[in-house]
């Protein structure tokens, strides 16, 4: 289960559960990343259309789930139409591949492993991400508590070798807010784990747009669920969020 943290120009860092933040071997377990603020991010594509985009769904019947920073990697560049590195990634594929092979086969067989995760991924565009809800205080005049994971600045990064990808939410103002009374929101600061309350987020991807070494995904949220913690006295609780 990969859990990403939310980056803000707040410039949070992010800490990243067992499946991490990297290639496909990271995701079975290397945590790594580094926070961005929305400032920071780059501004000039310098990559040449390779297809068109493939329109997004105009519903999500199910979601994919785990998904690397390869993944990712490969879903920005097909949702822009921008030529992939292949060649780069199977330059990184060789060096997982036994060392007795000869150079063609080696080579072969890593353009394979390229060619098999791209055409696995290519076309996601519903997915699923883990992450904290930060709820903040209650808030009398948003009728709930404000969840900092749907902040108006947050965003969520992805990382492949040089190349940052920033997955933001159209909608997050819809989301934002964990509607209820004054007095359950009081119940619920009495409980001392409601700060590790975890948040799992069902999106729809539906634009992208370059930038010079990386580029931005943007997505609608279809939902969520609100996790406690396993010690804490707050139900699960789902969510159908409005486009």
């Amino acid at each position: 289960m990969r859990r990403i943290f939310l980056t803000s120009v707040a410039a949070l860092c992010i800490t990243l559960t067992a499946s991490g933040c990297g290639d496909k071997q990271a995701a079975g377990g290397t945590d790594a990343g580094t926070a961005t603020s929305a400032s920071s991010q780059p501004v000039t594509a310098t990559a040449q259309p390779a297809q068109p985009a493939a329109a997004p769904p105009a519903k999500c019947d199910s979601y994919t789930d785990d998904l690397t920073d390869r993944d990712w990697a490969i879903i920005y560049y097909a949702m822009t139409g921008l030529a992939p590195p292949r060649e780069k990634w199977a330059d990184e594929a060789l060096s997982g591949l036994d060392r007795g092979l000869g150079a063609e086969e080696a080579w072969k067989r890593a353009n394979a492993q390229v060619d098999t995760q791209w055409n696995a991924i290519k076309d996601v565009r519903c997915v699923t991400l883990r992450t904290r809800a930060d709820p903040k205080d209650y808030d009398p005049g948003l009728g709930g508590i404000p969840l900092g994971a749907f902040a108006p600045d947050a965003f969520y990064p992805f990382r492949d070798g040089a190349m940052q990808i920033a997955l933001k939410f159209r909608n997050a103002d819809k989301a934002r807010v964990w509607k209820m009374s004054a007095d359950k929101a009081a119940a619920l600061k009495a409980d001392s784990w409601l700060g590790n309350l975890g948040l799992v987020i069902r999106a729809r991807l539906v634009a992208s747009r370059p930038s010079g070494n990386g580029g931005t995904i943007e997505a609608e949220v279809v939902g969520f669920d609100l996790e406690p913690s396993e010690y804490s006295r707050i139900a699960r609780e789902t969510v159908t969020v409005q486009p």
